[in-house]
């Protein structure tokens, strides 16, 4: 989980719209590798985890239409990934994703509280909103 609790930290630190738009889209990248991995195992959480996929790549997308969004090249997003999110159980794996997803949702939402441009706005919402389905999904609580 090591890739993840990198992505938090970046999310967490991220300053001004564009930092907080590329940590929040790298996060969801990150999420989308653990997901996988959770769902390779089946088991009784494989539908939360694949309704979780589909919500996390709706979030990237969406962000990926954002303006101030810095442009990522495809090469960069694979070097970025890794598979280092089988170590966890998978109750352990959705409370670390469920908690993730719920700060994507507040920095997301309070990214597009504060853009100028109407696209960034629509993008962080969308993306926030993603955010706290895939919280609720897995077990967390969404803040309102």
């Amino acid at each position: 989980m090591d890739q993840i609790e990198s992505a938090r930290a970046r999310v967490e630190q991220a300053i001004g719209l564009p930092a907080v738009l590329d940590a929040a889209y790298d996060a969801f990248e990150q999420m989308l590798v653990a997901i996988t991995v959770q769902q390779d195992r089946g088991g009784g959480a494989f539908a939360a985890f694949v309704m979780s996929g589909t919500a996390v790549a709706n979030a990237r997308d969406a962000l990926a239409a954002a303006p101030s969004l810095p442009r990522v090249f495809a090469g960069d997003l694979a070097n970025k990934a890794s598979d280092s999110s089988g170590d966890l159980p998978t109750q352990d794996t959705a409370a670390v994703l469920a908690s993730l997803s719920q700060l994507l949702s507040r920095r997301l939402t309070g990214a597009s509280d504060h853009a100028a441009d109407a696209g960034d706005r629509v993008a962080s919402i969308q993306a926030a909103r993603h955010a706290a389905y895939v919280c609720s999904l897995l077990g967390g609580t969404p803040e309102p």
